[in-house]
């Protein structure tokens, strides 16, 4: 069978620091895959939710795009698989996709993939799959792929999602059951068909998110710096997110905050004074935020926090 390039695999050996500030997706995501049975009969199930009931696909909720990839890395470590991420808009992505399903015939293996819209191709080929049991021939191949249903999980990141759905599934975890991984503030947001899904709780208060972040920070970048420049450059960092987090959130009710712009700058505190890692921390932060009449207010806040 074909095999995946090297760079669609992503490495599965995160620091301790991310586990522990996952700890609580990950006591979510092993609830629900408790659920999921050894084997999948995909001629089974109820016609008004899909050919089966529960399988190991999870939506992820988020605006970052940071929060769905991670997720995807503990789980696979967890589930001692491999990880690879795919892109949508790939012109190989139906081959190396019927590659993964086949692999999945022999262990466990996680796939993610950010939403692009509903998905497009990768989720039809996806939802067709399964309605066969993940037993195909692909054009092209010369033996039929073989894979299990029960083995292949599936991390979709949406960081377009929309808050006026009744339910937080796109089309591209329907009509099958997969698990809901996303904060769910708004009664409106929480599935009208709760079977096999699930939501977290609501996200911490943004006290608790500053001390949850300068832990993580700390920890993560262990090593990277002398303990002052590193302390300093955590404080800096946390009072970024924090405004970011503050100003958006109001907003936006599904924006958490992602520390993968601070763990990018402080990997480089070897290199770089504090001072040019917040700078370059602060101006990325900044590149992101749209350039909008609403967004005035968190751009010159972010702005006066820029060293001279």
């Amino acid at each position: 069978m074909a095999s995946l390039d090297d760079h669609r695999r992503r490495t599965t050996d995160l620091p301790p620091a991310t586990t522990e500030y996952f700890a609580p997706e990950l006591a979510t995501i092993d609830s629900y895959l408790e659920t999921v049975p050894p084997t999948i009969d995909t001629a089974a199930g109820d016609a008004a939710v899909g050919p089966i009931h529960t399988i190991p696909w999870f939506y992820v909720a988020d605006l970052t795009g940071w929060r769905g990839g991670t997720l995807a890395r503990l789980l696979a470590a967890e589930r001692d698989a491999v990880c690879y991420e795919l892109s949508a808009g790939a012109a190989d992505a139906l081959p190396a996709l019927w590659s993964l399903i086949d692999e999945s015939g022999d262990g466990p293996v996680v796939l993610h993939l950010e939403l692009q819209g509903e998905g497009g191709r990768i989720v039809r080929t996806l939802r067709e799959a399964l309605r066969r049991g993940y037993e195909h021939v692909p054009d092209g191949w010369d033996e039929p792929v073989r894979g299990e249903p029960a083995n292949f999980h599936v991390v979709f990141t949406d960081t377009n999602p929309s808050k006026r759905l009744s339910v937080p599934l796109p089309a591209a975890t329907t009509p099958t059951t997969g698990a809901v991984l996303s904060y769910a503030p708004r009664r409106s947001m929480l599935p009208e068909r709760p079977d096999g899904t699930t939501v977290l709780s609501d996200p911490p208060a943004l006290h608790d998110r500053e001390a949850e972040l300068e832990g993580f920070l700390l920890a993560a970048l262990a090593g990277y710096g002398d303990d002052d420049a590193r302390q300093q450059y955590v404080d800096n960092a946390v009072e970024i997110l924090s405004i970011t987090h503050s100003l958006i959130g109001k907003r936006d009710l599904l924006f958490d905050v992602s520390p993968r712009l601070a763990l990018k700058y402080g990997n480089l505190l070897d290199r770089l004074s504090v001072g040019a890692a917040t700078e370059r921390l602060g101006r990325d932060v900044l590149g992101q935020v749209p350039q909008s009449p609403g967004s005035e207010d968190i751009r010159a806040t972010l702005q006066d926090l820029l060293p001279e």
